[in-house]
Parts: C-alpha cells; structure tokens; sequence
C-alpha cells in the first residue's frame, strides 16, 4: 500500500505544478501585455522562461503516477482514465510548445529598447500562443473533474473539450484585444505658457 501513497502524493505534486506553472504564467503574461517597453516587460518575460518547465514536468509526474494508480486500480481502464491520458499528453505537448515560444518572447524583449514593438508586440499578441496556453488551462480544469466525478465517455470527452475550447477562445481573444493597446504612462502633461 506504500506504492500507492507515494503515486498519489507524487499524483497531486503533478496537479500542483501544472496549476502553479499556469498560475505563474497567466499573471506575467497579463503584466507583459500591459509593459510599454521592454525594459517593463523584461522581469516578466523572465518569470515566463523560469516557470516554463512547471506545466511540462508536472504533466509528466501526472502521466506517470496516473499511470501506476489507474493499473494499480482497475484490471481494465474506465473511459474516463483514457481521456484524461489524452488530455494531460495535450497539456505537456502545449506545455513544451508554448515554453519554447516564452523563450523566444524573452529574446525578443532582451534584444530590444524603447517601446514594445516589432517581434516582441508579435508574440504577445500571438493567438495561437495564449489560446493554447488558455486551453491547456481548460484541459486541466477538465482533468480534475474526470478525478473526482470517474464519469462515462461523453461526460469525460465533454469536461475536457469545453473548458479547453472555450479557454482556446478566451485566450486567443486576450490576446488580441490586450497587446495593441499597452497602458498609459504616468507622464505629466506639459504645459505652455503665452
């Protein structure tokens, strides 16, 4: 019974990691959208490098303690197990592609000065970048449902899909509607005089 105490913690770590990464990753993108120059954006583009290994690894720890738990468990898989092993392989495949694509965000803003603009403004308003972040988050969310309810195959393919597309869309709307449009500076207007 020790084998499975240790899966289950090392189970929950995963869940934990995963979260902590989108956790991590959410506010500094919110933060980066907002910078007006890179100089602002640079720490933030920083905490997204730092924290891009989090949704991958903690995928990994979910798949192979799940792993050991569901054959620990059940002699044949429920529908809901199958699922949620395609779904936490979508979130650490997401996780690999969208913590290359941080990467080259925090090279872009490292490179440059001034305002955000040219490659560094392109990946902060890349759709495809924050809404598959912003599904892989959905994914997750899904995930836990299929943990705690263990529902039949259209429930499980439907709490997994929903939240995924619907953070695919968000996502990709944020992203769109946020970078074009940084925040006003704190400059004091000037003032002529006659």
């Amino acid at each position: 019974m020790r084998g499975y105490a240790v899966a289950m913690f090392v189970h929950i770590l995963g869940l934990v990691a995963v979260f902590g990464g989108f956790i991590l990753q959410h506010r500094a993108a919110a933060r980066l959208r907002a910078a007006v120059s890179h100089g602002e954006g640079h720490p933030w583009a920083e905490l997204l490098v730092a924290s891009r290994t989090m949704v991958p690894s903690g995928a990994a720890m979910l798949l192979l303690s799940g792993a050991y738990l569901s054959r620990s468990l059940w002699s044949d898989l429920p529908a809901w197990i199958l699922v949620a092993l395609v779904a936490v392989l979508f979130i650490g495949i997401a996780g690999l592609v969208f913590g290359q694509r941080f990467a080259a965000l925090a090279t872009a803003l490292r490179s440059g000065d001034g305002p955000v603009a040219g490659d560094a403004r392109a990946h902060l308003s890349a759709r495809s970048l924050w809404g598959l972040h912003a599904a892989a988050n959905g994914a997750t969310l899904g995930s836990i449902w299929l943990m705690t309810a263990r529902p039949a195959l259209l429930e499980s393919a439907l709490a997994v899909a929903l939240p995924a597309v619907v953070g695919a869309v968000v996502g990709a709307r944020l992203a769109a509607k946020q970078s074009g449009q940084p925040r006003a500076t704190n400059v004091p207007a000037t003032r002529t005089t006659a």
